[in-house]
């Protein structure tokens, strides 16, 4: 047994021990299911979207996060996945310890399997993860929107990119950990994804920023998404951010454009919206969809904010 193959079932198998995963000893899993399912893929790059002082359990637990992410934006119950690391020869056994160990938390936390997938060296750390959802017979498609139709938000934004912003020490605050914490452990929005089917207009999840997200689908749709930043939703250390900063504008463009958010973002049509169950928590309404082009965004006395910035790009 080599080293690779050693790696392998020292720190994989344990994660990988169902039936489908076929020990990890084929070339291919095998999969039971017999339903009508949906596939994504996410990756993190090291100097990409993390850095070397990142935990590798937190890099685990977040990839497992930010795929199921999509696979909640599908309007999905996630199933399983496969997975591929590339990682320098120092320190591995001990990172990877660290790594699949996060693998583990999380995938009892969220009931998924793995696979199997593919293990290499690399100069630098390269993770990539590719996500199975069993859905019914309906999902969402973000193919267009129509007129009026209302703009919803899953919950709070803006946490993540102040946390990614005290990482980058753009942001100095004494109290960090709740906004590190945000960044670090996004919450993929899995139940709120499947009580939407059939329901709304679009659904996606916010991981470039709001206004990128909103923009792509105004543009798909040949319409104009207005949103009004009293309507925005914000946590209570965000609002305090934002009241303490002398730079508001600058901080609310963080806020709308940083991404990394992971909440799902919709919108509902006037005649579907006796649908949206009661017990559907922490969704507001943000804004609404009319003739035009783009985004616009309005402050608190209606007038239009104007923004350098619109989220993040990889290019």
């Amino acid at each position: 047994m080599n080293e690779e193959q050693k790696l392998i079932k020292t720190f994989f198998y344990p994660i990988a021990d169902n039936k489908e995963s076929m020990e990890l000893k084929n070339d291919a899993a095998v999969l039971f299911k017999k339903k009508k399912m949906i596939i994504t893929s996410d990756m993190m790059i090291e100097d990409v979207h993390f850095d070397k002082s990142y935990n590798p359990e937190i890099l685990a637990r977040k990839l497992l996060r930010i795929n199921l992410s999509d696979v909640a934006a599908m309007g999905a119950s996630p199933y399983g996945y496969t997975l591929n690391v590339a990682i320098p020869k120092r320190n591995r056994v001990r990172w990877l310890e660290k790594f699949s160990h996060g693998l583990n938390l999380d995938g009892k936390k969220f009931g998924i399997k793995l696979f199997g997938g593919d293990l290499s060296v690399s100069s630098k750390i390269f993770l990539s993860a590719t996500f199975l959802g069993v859905v019914g017979n309906k999902f969402h498609k973000n193919f267009h929107v129509i007129k009026d139709s209302e703009i919803y938000v899953g919950g709070n934004i803006g946490d993540a990119a102040i946390g990614l912003s005290i990482l980058n020490k753009k942001i100095s605050l004494k109290d960090k950990s709740y906004f590190l914490n945000k960044l670090f452990l996004p919450d993929p929005q899995i139940s709120l994804g499947k009580s939407l089917t059939g329901i709304v207009d679009f659904c996606t999840d916010i991981s470039d920023g709001l206004l990128t997200e909103l923009e792509t689908i105004a543009n798909n749709s040949n319409l104009k998404a207005n949103i009004f930043e009293s309507e925005i939703p914000l946590s209570t250390q965000t609002r305090k951010v934002l009241k303490k900063s002398g730079l508001k504008k600058k901080v609310l463009e963080l806020i709308l454009t940083g991404g990394e958010d992971y909440k799902l973002l919709f919108s509902v049509r006037s005649s579907k919206k006796k649908y949206l169950k009661d017990n559907i928590k922490n969704i507001k309404k943000i804004g609404f969809f009319s003739s035009g082009t783009g985004v616009e965004i309005y402050d608190q006395n209606k007038k239009k904010i104007n923004f350098k910035k619109k989220g993040f790009c990889h290019f």
